[in-house]
C-alpha cells in the first residue's frame, strides 16, 4: 500500500484555525501527520492525539445529530418515533459513550477510535461543575430533539432514501465529503441533502446558539452543489436548523454569492501558502515550527486542544500573563 500523502486542503474550519492562530494550524495539519504510526516521535504522537480531541459542546452536537438521523430513518420506515425514544435510543448512548471513554482515557489506546474531552484532559472542571455540565447537556439535547420533531420532521416526511444525496461524514471509514476547486481539495460536509425536483435542499443541524458567520460558511455548500452535483446555485436551498432555539434560517444563493466564496477560498489559500516551503501547495511542506506564530490571545489558548504543546515553547507567555 502506498504511503498516505499529506496533501494541501481547505475548509472553513481550517481557515478559521489559521486565522486565529498560525501555530494551531501547524499542529493540526503538519506536526500531527504520521502521529498514528507506532514509530512516530513523541511530538507527532502528541499532536495527533490532541488533534482528535473533542469538547463537551461538540459532543452535544453529534449526540443530537445521531438522534436526528435515527428519527429520520424510523419515519421513513413508516413509524412515529417520539422525542423521548430518539433521546434514549441515540443521543443518550452517545453522550454516555463519550463520557465513559474520556474518563477512562481510552483515547490513549487509539485517539481516532475513542473520544477524549478537552475539559477532562486539561482538568477544567471541578466535580460539581462537571455534574452541572452533564445536566445542561441532557436538557439541551432533549430540547433540540423535541424542536426537531415539532418543527423540522414534518417538512421531511415525504423525503425518501432514493432522493437523498449520500454524504461521506467524518468517522464513516473513508475520506470525508469533499470536492475539487482549482486543483485544491475542499472539505464541505452537509448534514443532510436531498433532491426536490430540480432543486437541492440542504439541512444543517445546529445544537448551539445562532451565529451570523454560519451563513457565510454555508455558502460553501452552494459551491459544493455546483461543482460536485452540477446544480446551479439558484436551485439550492439551505436550511440552518437552530434546534435549541426552534429557529430555521433559509438561505438561497446567487452567482455573485458563489463568486464571493471562491474569492474567499483563493485569498485564504494564498495566505496559507506563505507558510509552505517556496509557497508550493503541491509539495505542501511546512516552514519550520518557529515560523508559525503563536497567538497572543491567551483566552483562545485556554480553549485550544494544543495548549500543552505551545506551553513548551520558550516564546509562550509565562504563567500569570494576561
Amino acid at each position: 500500500m502506498a504511503d498516505l500523502q499529506n496533501t494541501f486542503s481547505w475548509s472553513f474550519s481550517a481557515a478559521e484555525d489559521f486565522d486565529i492562530c498560525r501555530r494551531k494550524r501547524y499542529w493540526a495539519k503538519y506536526a500531527m501527520w504520521g502521529g498514528w504510526e507506532p514509530t512516530a516521535d513523541s511530538l507527532r504522537k502528541d499532536a495527533y492525539r490532541l488533534s482528535k480531541m473533542d469538547n463537551a459542546w461538540s459532543v452535544l452536537g453529534r449526540a443530537v445529530e445521531e438522534a436526528v438521523v435515527w428519527t429520520i430513518r424510523r419515519a421513513q420506515a413508516g413509524l412515529n418515533p417520539t422525542p423521548d425514544e430518539a433521546y434514549e435510543a441515540a443521543a443518550r448512548p452517545y453522550l454516555n459513550r463519550a463520557w465513559t471513554e474520556s474518563r477512562r482515557k481510552r483515547y490513549l489506546e487509539n485517539p481516532k477510535r475513542y473520544i477524549a474531552l478537552r475539559e477532562h484532559y486539561y482538568r477544567e472542571w471541578t466535580p460539581e461543575r462537571e455534574q452541572e455540565i452533564i445536566a445542561a447537556l441532557k436538557v439541551q439535547s432533549r430540547r433540540c430533539i423535541e424542536q426537531f420533531h415539532q418543527n423540522v420532521l414534518p417538512r421531511l416526511r415525504n423525503v425518501r432514501p432514493e432522493n437523498e444525496i449520500r454524504i461521506a461524514i467524518v468517522g464513516s471509514g473513508g475520506e470525508p465529503e469533499s470536492f475539487e476547486f482549482e486543483k485544491i481539495k475542499i472539505y464541505a460536509i452537509p448534514d443532510y441533502a436531498y433532491r426536490v425536483g430540480p432543486r437541492l435542499h440542504i439541512h444543517d443541524w445546529k445544537a448551539g446558539k445562532i451565529r451570523e458567520h454560519h451563513e457565510e460558511q454555508l455558502t460553501l455548500y452552494g459551491l459544493w452543489a455546483q461543482v460536485k452535483h452540477n446544480i446551479p446555485p439558484e436551485q439550492v436551498d439551505v436550511f440552518i436548523e437552530y434546534l435549541a432555539e426552534g429557529v430555521t434560517r433559509h438561505l438561497t444563493f446567487t452567482a455573485e454569492d458563489i463568486e464571493a466564496i471562491k474569492e474567499r477560498i483563493r485569498s485564504s489559500v494564498e495566505e496559507m501558502a506563505d507558510y509552505l516551503v517556496d509557497g508550493n501547495i503541491e509539495r505542501n511542506e511546512p516552514l519550520p515550527q518557529a515560523d508559525w506564530e503563536l497567538s497572543q490571545d491567551l483566552a483562545l489558548c485556554r480553549r485550544c486542544n494544543f495548549l500543552e504543546l505551545c506551553q513548551k515553547d520558550p516564546d509562550y507567555p509565562p504563567p500569570g500573563a494576561s
